[in-house]
């Protein structure tokens, strides 16, 4: 088959598909749901309050401490036995308090921390950055940054 036909058809059917989606996004919405908004019995959500959940961070030790020592297990294989002992010692030093252990990374090339307490949307920024602030100033910490994401049914 000819290349250039080839070409010619892909470049009409896409610019037919792009009038197809440009057209359908232009359509006006239906007279009923604008109606209902109306309506005295209907009801408008104008922004869903964000769900508190848990802050999460990833967190690299470093030297001879027992949490340290428990990453470098970690990575040995003797996750078990590693996560234990870092969730006695979130309990047992006050400068972790309110963080619970979550998970290791792949390969326990860090620790994932996450707040034991859920965090209300508004408050999470301001959580984030003190949390990150405390962490990065501790000798033990080789680096700390914020998780990405935590799914709310961990954070119970």
């Amino acid at each position: 088959m000819d290349v250039n036909a080839l070409r010619t058809w892909g470049i009409a059917v896409s610019g037919a598909l792009m009038v197809g989606a440009l057209a359908l996004a232009a359509q006006p919405a239906p007279q009923a749901e604008a109606r209902q908004a109306l309506e005295p019995g209907g009801f408008e959500i104008a922004q869903a309050p964000a769900q508190a959940s848990s802050v999460a961070f990833l967190v690299r030790f470093q030297g001879a401490g027992p949490i340290a020592q428990a990453q470098a297990r970690a990575a040995r294989g003797q996750m078990q036995a590693a996560q234990r002992v870092i969730e006695a010692q979130l309990r047992r030093q006050r400068a972790l308090s309110g963080l619970c252990f979550d998970r290791f990374t792949v390969g326990a090339a860090e620790v994932v921390l996450r707040s034991c307490e859920a965090v209300a949307g508004h408050e999470r920024a301001g959580y984030t950055a003190r949390w990150l602030d405390r962490l990065q100033a501790m000798r033990a910490v080789a680096y700390a940054d914020a998780n990405a994401s935590v799914s709310p049914e961990r954070a119970g």
